[in-house]
């Protein structure tokens, strides 16, 4: 794998160290935050107000509540009951992995059950942030391991309490997962869905609000979305979103108390954001730039994409090369382990001109 040293954020380009330039369509800066003017203004404001970092536990007796209010403001927008910042979203998930037990005293109902058993349902390719000391690797397809999970469940006592985790989306080599398939599930057992957002949140649902209100519907689990801050919305941090009394019960966790919280300054940029709403703007100029990509890629057979998705993948590594010698830098690395099959990765991001498109275009069509 090649390594491209560079000192300066990317944009619709990016400089390398070397003195070469190339569009950029590569990172996880789906709605192009790092160079949002309004962002950037909010971001000051909070540094002016807030510092440049909070040095203390959230469960302190100095409480700052900017954390609170936008927390409020994330719940609305995604349209969960209620939400809790963290320090990153891989720490949203662990942090949820590790309270798993209080989790499940909160959920369910087990005062009469002696051990209730727990099975744990791990989707394949589901990110490190969901992994704990059960974790297996399945490398069936989603719906496959989605049709068995759903049978394993309707086969099991209904005194069972049962795990599923899954990513939204499948990254880094993008897959649609069909959550319809949950319907299925009986109405009678105790389970627990837990999903990582990290790749949805900020790009799929209306307006980007993630996935949260499209899962919220499957009524038979309770429902815990985990995710990165750090993507689509700009912010480094995580989040949980679920019900307001699991969210009670992780906030007296030690992991919790422990931890230190995002900068307050993000998340006072954050509030700011969310209360103008500046984030619809940009989704929409996201989804005309990957209308307007889709439709000159489709014919080329080169690439597999999702519905209303900004990444573009492949298998076949000479695109990447091919690509980079004609100006325009992607991604081609294995991920999340060494030993993973590296994925040439296209993004289309907010920040991307007409003039950016059609040369990926032209150069896509020529190879």
């Amino acid at each position: 794998m090649s390594i491209y040293p560079a000192s300066h954020l990317p944009n619709r380009k990016v400089l390398l160290n070397n003195g070469k330039e190339y569009l950029w369509f590569s990172g996880t800066d789906y709605l192009g935050m790092g160079h949002h003017e309004g962002f950037l203004n909010y971001l000051h404001e909070g540094i002016l107000t807030y510092g440049t970092h909070y040095g203390s536990s959230r469960n302190n007796s100095l409480r700052l509540t900017v954390y609170d209010e936008t927390e409020t403001a994330l719940a609305k927008f995604s349209g969960a009951p209620a939400a809790l910042t963290t320090s990153s979203g891989m720490w949203a998930g662990q942090l949820v992995v590790k309270e798993l037990q209080g989790i499940i005293k909160s959920c369910f109902s087990t005062e009469n059950v002696i051990s209730p058993r727990v099975h744990y349902h791990y989707a394949p390719r589901v990110h490190p942030a969901l992994w704990g000391e059960s974790y297996e690797v399945d490398n069936s397809t989603w719906e496959d391991w989605g049709k068995k999970t759903v049978l394993d469940i309707q086969e099991s006592n209904h005194e069972d309490i049962h795990i599923l985790f899954s990513d939204s989306v499948g990254s880094p080599f993008v897959e649609h997962f069909n959550f319809s398939i949950f319907d299925n599930l009986p109405f009678d057992c105790q389970i627990l869905l837990v999903v990582d957002d990290s790749h949805g949140f900020g790009v799929l649902g209306q307006n980007g609000t993630g996935i949260y209100r499209e899962l919220s519907a499957i009524r038979q689990v309770q429902l815990i979305v985990v995710s990165s801050l750090n993507k689509a919305l700009g912010i480094p941090g995580g989040v949980i979103l679920c019900e307001e009394r699991i969210i009670l019960g992780i906030r007296q966790s030690p992991f919790f108390a422990g931890a230190s919280p995002a900068a307050p300054a993000y998340i006072y940029a954050l509030k700011k954001l969310l209360e103008t709403n500046a984030y619809t703007p940009v989704h929409q100029r996201l989804l005309e730039n990957i209308h307007d990509v889709t439709a000159r890629l489709t014919g080329t057979n080169l690439f597999v994409c999702k519905n209303n998705y900004p990444v573009f993948c492949s298998l076949d590594s000479n695109l990447f090369d091919f690509l980079e010698t004609n100006g325009i830098l992607a991604s081609c690395f294995s991920y999340p382990q060494p030993t993973d099959p590296p994925v040439t990765r296209l993004v289309i991001s907010a920040l991307h001109q007409k003039e950016d498109l059609d040369r990926l275009a032209e150069v896509c069509i020529k190879f």
